[in-house]
């Protein structure tokens, strides 16, 4: 195949395909015709070698373009023509392999050297039997995979670079909470020999003074512990196992009416709710949400709480559950702070909390395939509901 009449060229040098003429189904030169359009059409480099002595006995357009070479260069030469000595011998050994086996050989990835560079492809090769079974040409079809292979190989540089620096990020942040940890422990420390010690020696005023202080180091002790929980949302690896959702919902209520045991507070667990998630991260989440409900309805003398789910629309779907009080609730106006970290919907005279809860569970979701919303009405309770993956669960 010659390929004449089958390219022009542009003014930049580029090459463009003429129309390839096939002629009439039912004519004598229909087939080779057509397959003559199909093999130049193709978008892959597809080459042919005769069994004897590997030399190369056509080349399509898309071979020539990826070389930088025409055809007339190729034809009837043989890889130690074209390429370095160690390349022509693997290309030739992979051939051996397909003609002597008379099986397909895939080489997933191979690097050839072009007028370009290096590209990299991925090659299949089938021998062409005679009607006695013998060899008589080889017929290998080649992708040009250069650009995935420079992708994949970013992503995983990038991927590298961003676990480095989330473990370094990691480590600050835990050696920052520790070296924080100890003035917060001296200051609470030194107050309470003050208010021991000195005490009588405090009007009101002072004493009050005295306890500001304490609830302030305290609270950055929380803030600090609630900043670590975050960063260990993102951090932690994954370990997806069948989780009773209702089981860590139960236990989450349990520790809160221990803590609080004067509390009347209903509460309705759904039985049977299971997903495929990791059970410590739901745990953290559960104990969040749970916890935000406990505390935003603590100011009615009663309260009932509610933890459940919604059954999917269609199959395969994921359902979704939720966390429900009568609380406190929050205007709509505002949602869109609600997982955000440090914003606060009330002030924390009221309710306490460092403004980290809903944000780490909306992290939670995300590392989990799923997400996170919230419906609410101001004295009118709320309801904060998330997903999971889909695959597999119930």
């Amino acid at each position: 195949m010659s390929g004449d009449g089958d390219e022009t060229s542009s003014g930049d040098g580029a090459r463009k395909a003429s129309p390839s003429i096939v002629p009439a189904i039912g004519t004598p030169d229909a087939t080779e015709g057509l397959l003559h359009a199909i093999v130049e059409n193709i978008p892959h480099m597809l080459f042919v070698k005769d069994a004897e002595r590997l030399a190369f006995a056509l080349f399509n357009r898309a071979g020539e373009d990826l070389l930088g070479l025409s055809r007339d260069a190729l034809l009837g030469k043989t890889d130690y023509d074209l390429f370095p000595e160690a390349d022509a011998a693997f290309f030739q050994k992979k051939d051996r392999e397909t003609l002597d086996g008379k099986l397909l050989v895939d080489i997933e990835e191979e690097p050839l050297q072009t007028e370009r560079g290096v590209r990299w492809l991925h090659t299949k090769k089938v021998p062409i039997l005679d009607a006695e079974g013998r060899p008589q040409f080889l017929l290998g079809i080649s992708e040009d995979i250069t650009e995935r292979k420079l992708a994949d190989a970013a992503l995983r540089e990038a991927k590298t670079h961003a676990e480095a620096a989330s473990a370094e990020l990691e480590a600050f942040s835990y050696s920052v909470a520790h070296d924080l940890r100890a003035p917060l422990r001296a200051i609470d420390g030194y107050c309470a020999v003050l208010a021991e010690d000195y005490g009588d020696k405090l009007d009101d005023t002072g004493h009050k003074h005295l306890e500001s202080v304490r609830k302030a180091a305290h609270r950055m002790a929380s803030l600090i512990d609630d900043l670590l929980t975050l960063s260990r949302a993102t951090r932690v690896e994954l370990r997806r196992e069948r989780t009773d959702i209702t089981a860590i919902a139960s236990s989450c209520v349990e520790q809160l009416r221990r803590a609080d045991p004067t509390r009347a507070v209903e509460v309705a667990i759904e039985d049977g709710m299971t997903a495929l998630a990791d059970p410590r991260l739901i745990a953290v989440a559960l104990d969040n949400l749970i916890g935000n409900a406990w505390k935003f309805t603590s100011r009615k003398p009663s309260a009932r709480i509610e933890v459940g789910a919604v059954a999917p629309e269609s199959a395969g779907k994921a359902p979704t559950f939720f966390v429900r009080d009568d609380g406190a609730g929050f205007d709509m106006a505002y949602v869109g702070k609600l997982f955000a970290p440090f914003q606060r919907l009330h002030h924390v005279s009221e309710y306490e909390g460092t403004g980290i809860g809903l944000a780490t569970v909306q992290r939670i979701m995300r590392r989990l395939g799923g997400r996170t919303w919230a419906e609410g009405k101001v004295d009118g309770g709320a309801t904060i509901y998330f997903t999971l993956e889909a695959d597999g669960t119930t």
